[in-house]
């Protein structure tokens, strides 16, 4: 399939029109209200560039930030009266061209999404109704068009997906991108890795991918602690402090879980596809299903431990675009079975 043919402009220029309202209601009523520290930081640094007026982990993720400050360097911008104007401290350019690529951002991430599930075999209309289900995922709306920069990191993320379930070694580009965008992928693939070399037959390339991913992680790590260092939330790098958050948690766990869940639409669908399955008697893979248990638990210690509990949402809608590869092969069996059935 073309990259550049007909039909996928078409689809793409269809995204861009669906998603361009988000973009403008995000624009015009978007505020930054109390708590949204890491946009303030993140605006800092896309005016400066600057990764010591920052703290970390922050200014380690430079890539959304360079990109973001080069199209703020085009004058692009478009003048009209915001929400945002009530906020005389944030610099109302640098916030447009911050929404603006997060728009294009999550723009080519719904194409993507259409791109690599139909190259990897799911039909192209589940592929293109897959894009769209990003489009209105609660994380979509809420954080990927709002200031930031994870709409770039899932757009990544969509392609390293790819090339890992073709087996290819072009994830290793995007693995060192990672270090100086988003860490949170090596920890994905330090699981998905070691669990599909364990139930795939000991294929060697998933060993490979998890020292990768822990390689860079180690490397990510290193640099936080020592080069990009700042005093803020240095604690997050000590396994002393780190295992004490845990044992005595000062986190509200109820608030935690009731932020967590309203994130999670796209994730209840697959649940709802797999209980919908059960119980019409069809066969569900429970494997990807213990999957992404384990990267909830995972993420939710990790939450605990960095006492960035009203996070752990958004952390895990970062593996959105790796959930609706689920529901497409747990719906694409589904289907066919309906199709052959009605057909006889």
């Amino acid at each position: 399939m073309k990259l550049f043919n007909k039909n996928n402009i078409a689809i793409l220029l269809t995204y861009l029109l669906l998603a361009f309202p988000f973009f403008y209601f995000i624009y015009k009523f978007g505020v930054l209200l109390k708590g949204y520290d890491d946009a303030n930081s993140y605006l800092i640094l896309f005016r400066d560039l600057d990764p010591k007026g920052v703290p970390a982990p922050f200014n380690m993720r430079l890539i959304s930030p360079i990109l973001i400050h080069l199209l703020h360097g085009t004058g692009l911008f478009y003048i009209t009266e915001c929400a945002i104007d009530a906020f005389p401290a944030v610099d109302k350019s640098y916030y447009f061209s911050n929404i603006f690529f997060n728009f294009i951002c999550v723009t080519l991430t719904c194409h993507s999404i259409f791109l690599t599930f139909s190259k990897l075999g799911f039909s192209k209309v589940l592929s293109f109704l897959s894009g769209v289900l990003y489009l209105l995922g609660f994380g979509t709306i809420f954080y990927m068009f709002m200031p930031g920069v994870d709409a770039l990191s899932i757009l990544l993320f969509t392609w390293l997906l790819f090339f890992y379930q073709k087996k290819s070694y072009w994830v290793l580009p995007f693995f060192i991108a990672f270090i100086f965008q988003r860490e949170y992928y090596f920890l994905f693939f330090i699981i998905l890795a070691i669990l599909d070399y364990i139930k795939q037959g000991r294929i060697k390339y998933f060993i490979h991918i998890f020292l990768a991913s822990l390689i860079c992680w180690t490397v990510y790590f290193l640099l936080r602690k020592y080069v990009f260092y700042s005093p803020r939330w240095n604690f997050n790098t000590e396994p002393g402090s780190l295992l004490e958050n845990i044992i005595n948690m000062k986190l509200d766990l109820f608030t935690m879980f009731r932020q967590t869940i309203m994130t999670m639409n796209i994730y209840f669908i697959y649940i709802l596809i797999l209980v919908y399955k059960k119980i019409n008697g069809f066969k569900i893979d429970s494997y990807h299903f213990y999957i992404t248990i384990v990267l909830f638990v995972q993420i939710t210690i990790l939450s605990i431990a960095t006492t960035a509990g009203n996070n752990n949402g958004r952390y895990f809608y970062l593996a959105t675009p790796f959930f609706l590869f689920l529901i497409l092969k747990e719906l694409t069996p589904m289907i066919r079975i309906e199709f052959n059935s009605t057909k006889s």
